[in-house]
């Protein structure tokens, strides 16, 4: 298995031939900078990510770094190998194709110098997940690569920047054959144009109307075009908002903050490090990544979920992913084996 690292070999890998700025540079986040008021970014669905850095062979688990993969929102990007390159799509539905013949996601695909990679607008899910073997080349900022063009940190050179047309991603040429490894069908991403999401009380919901504990999880809500990386603002019938002074204080990725209009905003992986709005709660970190896939024009609505649930649905959670990156681990040590093998017959 392959162990990415910052000193990865800085070839040039893949040309960017169109991108714009819904293609970044995203690990795991950056965490433990808070004070000095750097978020903790990263991939927005994380499993995809992981998924993804597994099939290419990248060693990563559910609860370790995940090295560098390409977020790519919406689709519409294209890609020129300038040398041997193994990569893996996961995430959202977008049509790839390569040298404009249709291939698939959760599969590895070997590109050779010149070959095109594109990918189309997503037909389901909002993010899509591009990982190659040994990782991407770049800085690491308080221990992370992730983008946040907010901030101008991470990225490939590690000033906050998109990957648009002209980036020259690097990493390792790929000289061994395509090990042709893959996640079964069945566990594949699924797309819903409607969810229900777990939502935890927090402290602050005593402070609000009375009314929001009852009528937050009989509302169903709409994801709206105002919706980043920083946070999902939601539309839909407002909940009542009783006035109140709150001092500003820490905010976490999944907190649902209830600003004045009463429709509430869930941050995600670029939200600021402190807010004032009163919070009703916040969502798990699975409940996060399903939120953070959904399109402009989706809808959502929330359940009330307490701790110790929570904490039990997010271990069930983490222990499928983890067998799913076990399984992909065991196909690897497969094929290595084979090229050992293969390569003992050669020297006799």
């Amino acid at each position: 298995m392959n162990t990415p690292s910052e000193e990865t070999s800085k070839q040039a890998g893949l040309l960017v031939l169109q991108g714009h700025s819904g293609v970044q540079l995203q690990d795991a986040g950056r965490f433990g900078a808070a004070a000095a008021g750097l978020t903790q970014g990263g991939a927005v669905d994380l499993t995809a990510a992981r998924l993804a850095n597994a099939l290419v062979g990248n060693h990563n688990t559910v609860s370790g770094a995940c090295p560098a993969v390409l977020e790519i929102t919406l689709g519409a990007v294209a890609f020129r190998a300038e040398q041997p390159v193994l990569l893996a799509i996961t995430g959202a539905a977008m049509p790839l194709l390569l040298n404009s013949k249709p291939v698939s996601r959760y599969r590895t695909l070997l590109l050779q110098p010149g070959d095109l990679l594109e990918i189309g607008y997503s037909r389901a899910g909002a993010r899509a997940y591009l990982a190659v073997a040994d990782g991407f080349a770049a800085p690491a900022i308080c221990g992370s690569v992730a983008t946040v063009l907010r901030e101008k940190v991470g990225g490939p050179d590690g000033q906050g920047k998109a990957v648009l047309a002209g980036t020259i991603l690097n990493c390792p040429a790929w000289h061994k054959p395509d090990p042709q490894i893959s996640l079964p069908y069945h566990q594949h991403y699924r797309h819903q144009s409607i969810r229900a999401l777990p939502l935890i009380a927090g402290a602050q919901i005593e402070t609000l109307d009375p009314q929001v504990s009852q009528l937050l999880p009989q509302r169903l809500f709409r994801i709206t075009a105002r919706s980043d990386r920083m946070g999902m603002q939601l539309g839909g019938e407002p909940l009542p908002v009783k006035a109140q002074q709150l001092y500003s204080e820490g905010i976490c990725l999944g907190a649902m903050q209830l600003p004045p209009n009463g429709l509430p905003i869930v941050m995600l992986n670029d939200h600021q490090t402190i807010g004032g709005y009163p919070k009703t709660g916040a969502l798990t970190r699975g409940a996060c990544e399903l939120l953070g896939q959904m399109m402009t024009g989706n809808f959502v609505r929330f359940y009330w979920l307490d701790l110790q649930a929570a904490v039990q649905q997010e271990r069930q959670r983490l222990m499928v992913l983890q067998q799913q990156l076990d399984a992909l681990v065991g196909q690897w040590r497969v094929f290595l084996s084979q090229q050992r093998q293969v390569k003992g017959d050669i020297d006799e």
